[in-house]
């Protein structure tokens, strides 16, 4: 039996998105963020945690998802930091909540280039089919490059 990996799933505007539990380090609560001069329009700033400056991207921007933070939506939510890690860099993403740890089988997977060939989404490894789910499940190290964030 192939091995079926733990995804965390969380949530940005009304769609699931799943990420493989290794690359998760940690999920905070949004901290004092210090904005970057210069830095792509997804990258809210840096802020520190637990001793290493870590940068913050919002999700929404990189992925061209409508609704950004700060608007007037979002100023009662509270946001969290999901904090992965791409080459053991560490990276904090904003996501409106994380729902759940699961076990997604691999025959509940779609992958993407049996959707279509058109959509053109090399950092989505599939789409995971659970119940009435459908959770985009994501390959962080094709949607972020904390090297140069392109």
């Amino acid at each position: 039996m192939e091995d079926v990996p733990k995804v965390v799933v969380f949530r940005l505007c009304s769609n699931e998105y799943g990420l493989k539990v290794d690359e998760v380090r940690e999920v905070l609560k949004l901290q004092d963020i210090t904005a970057l001069p210069n830095s792509p329009d997804y990258v809210v700033g840096v802020t520190n945690i637990r001793g290493e400056i870590t940068p913050i991207i919002d999700l929404r921007k990189k992925l061209n998802i409508p609704g950004f933070y700060g608007t007037d939506n979002d100023k009662d939510k509270e946001m969290l930091v999901m904090v992965v890690e791409i080459d053991n860099i560490p990276v904090g993403i904003l996501v409106d909540a994380v729902s759940d740890v699961m076990q997604i089988p691999n025959e509940n997977i779609e992958k993407i280039n049996e959707i279509g060939n058109d959509i053109g989404v090399d950092y989505i490894e599939g789409i995971g089919k659970i119940d009435n789910r459908l959770i985009i499940l994501l390959n962080i190290n094709k949607l972020i490059n904390p090297q140069g964030f392109d």
